[in-house]
């Protein structure tokens, strides 16, 4: 089974996905924003993560953290190391609306498995989390 944890703070957006990789052998859940992410990803063993950038920074965080770059100031940390208990090279892919290039090179920079701009087609968002297999 491959445990993928979203992380994004309009469900909505990603519950769709759920039943269609779970027929697919994946279990799927969800933290609405930074510190659920966090307390998640220090207590649980993730294979992959959907991560959305733009989120709920959350109570909890060291720094100030600007909402609309949450995930990628999560995805940093991840990276460097930073969260007890998770592997820094979790398989991730980005799927998000932010519409900034900057942002997208960083993240891309970052070790990224895909980059997805929202509105992105179903299909896609599946074809991304099951190549994570690979």
């Amino acid at each position: 089974m491959t445990r993928v944890l979203f992380v994004e703070d309009e469900p909505w957006g990603v519950r769709p996905y759920f039943s269609s990789l779970q027929r697919d052998d994946f279990e799927c859940t969800l933290a609405h924003g930074f510190d659920e992410a966090i307390a998640k990803l220090q207590t649980e063993k993730y294979d992959a993560l959907s991560l959305d950038i733009m989120f709920s920074r959350g109570k909890k965080s060291r720094e100030k953290i600007e909402s609309r770059l949450a995930g990628l100031h999560l995805l940093e940390l991840i990276r460097k190391g930073e969260i007890p208990n998770c592997d820094p090279n979790i398989k991730i892919i980005v799927l998000t609306a932010v519409p900034n290039k900057q942002v997208e090179q960083k993240i891309k920079s970052l070790g990224v498995m895909a980059y997805l701009k929202k509105p992105v087609a179903f299909h896609k968002v599946i074809e991304a989390l099951k190549n994570l297999r690979n």
